[in-house]
């Protein structure tokens, strides 16, 4: 399978959105740690479950990409709304250990500005520059098509980039302010500003991927496209046996089966059956069609399938 331009632009895009992670997390882990701050651990935890799960976007669009997608029906998309679903669940994971951490917390004394407070403000402030700088190229990449893997990373980086900046601000507070009240209080409203926003990230990715994990039919507008290819090409087949599609993320199967009078010749068939589906794909952009030839006589028990 060829890579087009617009494909390639896909999987760099993604690539980009977590290799910025991938190089700061292991040391903003650290430093949350040690700095003590449950805003910035809640970022970088946060950060921890999206990079894990752009890494299998990333290896999925690629082997998509390739052809390599195994023995899936109808399964490509089911693959990427998968893969939704378990953002979605890890952001969900990462606000409810940061609350049990923020209700089980114990102060032990002043807090003291020390070299770990610096530094968990200079990487938080570089946490915001690795969340926003992948904005631009997977934008560019929406451009090309809607694939929901993109469309996934797209929607967790904007929400990280703006719980991001509130974070900053917090975890700046939090580390640079002598007085423990304060430094407490910034801590509680970052841990809020992180929760509303990851939340809503997460609310968005679930709704958006568990109906298409059960499948859905197409919409009524492109079933109509559907029926009108099938009129421009009412007179080169007997009958319609069956007509079945179904959407699954960004991914639109339709199968016909089309009758044929038994003295047509197969060359012919050939040809039909490939101006069909070529009709409908152009019709319907991203579509994958598949037209098979029946007896007549056979479309009344292939029905039945339907």
């Amino acid at each position: 399978m060829s890579l087009t331009p617009d494909k390639i632009l896909r999987e760099k895009a993604v690539f980009a959105s977590f290799i910025y992670d991938l190089v700061l997390l292991p040391v903003v882990l650290y430093v949350a740690v040690n700095s003590d701050s449950l805003t910035m651990l809640g970022e970088a935890l946060r950060g921890v479950f999206l990079v894990i799960m752009a890494v299998l976007s990333w290896i999925t669009l690629r082997r998509i990409h390739r052809g390599r997608t195994g023995g899936f029906d109808f399964g490509l998309g089911k693959v990427e709304q998968v893969l939704s679903l378990l953002v979605a669940l890890a952001l969900s994971a990462s606000i409810a250990f940061i609350w049990y951490k923020s209700f089980t917390r114990v102060e032990t004394g002043p807090h003291v500005i020390g070299m770990m407070s610096f530094a968990a403000v200079g990487l938080t402030s570089l946490n915001l520059f690795a969340n926003a700088a992948p904005l631009p190229p997977l934008y560019r990449a929406l451009k090309f098509g809607k694939s929901v893997l993109v469309i996934t990373q797209f929607r967790a980086k904007v929400a990280k980039s703006i719980g991001s900046v509130m974070a900053t601000a917090c975890v700046a507070i939090n580390q640079l302010v002598s007085d423990v009240q304060v430094s407490l209080w910034a801590d509680r409203v970052g841990i809020m500003v992180v929760t509303l926003v990851t939340l809503h990230a997460a609310y968005e990715l679930m709704t958006s991927s568990i109906p298409d994990i059960l499948d859905r039919t197409l919409s009524e507008e492109l079933q109509i496209r559907i029926n009108r290819a099938l009129a421009r090409h009412y007179h080169d087949f007997d009958t319609l046996a069956w007509c079945r599609s179904r959407q699954s993320g960004s991914d639109i199967e339709v199968q016909l089966g089309l009758g044929f009078a038994p003295e047509t010749p197969f060359n012919r068939i050939a040809d039909i059956a490939e101006s069909v589906a070529r009709d409908i794909e152009e019709s319907i952009p991203g579509s994958r069609v598949v037209v098979t030839p029946v007896r007549p006589g056979r479309e009344a028990a292939n029905s039945d399938l339907s």
